[in-house]
Order: structure tokens, then sequence, then C-alpha cells
């Protein structure tokens, strides 16, 4: 993976989560010619988990306006038919390769803050949202990088950086795209203490 096409996906989850209109009307322009309409649409969608149905609702409002006057849209990936199974096994197979050797405590740490949380985020999180047809979960974690840059979640933020290279992203792509994303939000010096904290830089 090239590093504009990282970036443009960071970018692309962060505005999502947190920009507004004009940020995300920015972001889909960087993407355009380098990110398919349907991942961009992925991307989006998995922004829910991240930062709530109407964050998610109204980038979608904005990336169908954009759509509209010439950005291209695809026929988008439907819903799935509800499979509680299928996702819960699914859903730890993503987790277990995001999380590595921390899946147990990561399980264990959720089950004590609430046990609907470990369950939701396997079923739902992982199982249901990421692991969707489309984008692979390299690309998919870069979006996830972004949005929690934007909201400034810095302990899933750490987790999700240390995902993404799990997942197949180079650390030296990772890092300038997070980077770059940072800089662009004002949050460099913010995100280069998690890089460091997690020995990407």
């Amino acid at each position: 993976m090239i590093v504009a096409e990282a970036t443009a996906i960071v970018a692309l989850g962060a505005a999502a989560a947190r920009g507004g209109r004009d940020r995300l009307r920015e972001a889909l322009e960087r993407a355009r010619g380098l990110l398919p309409a349907t991942d961009v649409e992925e991307y989006l969608l998995q922004t829910y988990l991240f930062a709530g149905f109407p964050s998610t609702i109204n980038a979608f409002f904005t990336w169908q306006a954009w759509a509209s006057e010439g950005g291209g849209r695809e026929t988008p990936l439907g819903a799935e038919p509800d499979q509680p199974a299928e996702w819960r096994t699914r859903g730890e197979r993503l987790c277990r390769l995001v999380y590595g050797q921390n899946f147990e405590a990561l399980q264990r740490r959720l089950s004590r803050l609430h046990p609907a949380l470990a369950d939701w985020t396997l079923v739902e999180g992982y199982g249901k949202v990421l692991s969707r047809p489309g984008p692979d979960p390299a690309c998919r974690e870069l979006a996830a990088v972004g949005a929690l840059i934007a909201v400034a979640a810095d302990r899933q933020l750490a987790a999700h950086l240390k995902g993404a290279v799990n997942a197949g992203v180079s650390p030296e792509v990772l890092v300038a795209a997070t980077k770059q994303t940072a800089s662009e939000w004002g949050e460099e010096e913010r995100v280069e203490r998690l890089l460091a904290d997690v020995g990407l830089i």
C-alpha cells in the first residue's frame, strides 16, 4: 500500500467522524481516483462504531451530495441478513488478528467493564461491521485510526495503531499517514506521543 492511499483512508476516517461537511468533501476529493467508491461507503459506514450514528448519517448526507455532483458512486453493499453466530465467528477471527497476543486480555478487560461490551465488540463491531465484504482489515484499521484521531480516543487509538500493523500495514506507511492527518487536525503532539508509546517512532 502506498502512502497516498493510506493517507486518503486515514483522512476519510477522521473527516467522517468529526470533520463536518467541508472537511469530508476535502477528504472525498483526496480519495478520488485512489479508493473505490464502494470502499469509501464502507469506511463511512464503520464510522458509527467510533463516532456514533449522528456522525455517520451526516457523513452519508455529504457523501451522497458530493457523489451526485460527479464524485462517483457505485451500488453500495447492502445490509447482511442477521447471522449472529457467523458474526461472532468472523468477529473473533478478525479481533484476534488485530489484537494478536492481547486478544484474551482484551476480552477479559471488556467483560470486567460490562459483559455486554465483550459480546458486542465481537459480534457487532468486528463481526457485523468490520468483517463486512469490501475493504481488507488493513484498510479498515486505517479508517479506524483516522476516526480515533478525530474523536481523541487515545486508548483506542493506541490499540488500533498496533492493530493496523498486525493487519498488514507497514509501520512506515502507517506513521506517514497518521502524522499527516494529525498535522491537518492540529493533533501532532498528541499523536506523535502515542506513536512513540506503541513503538512506531
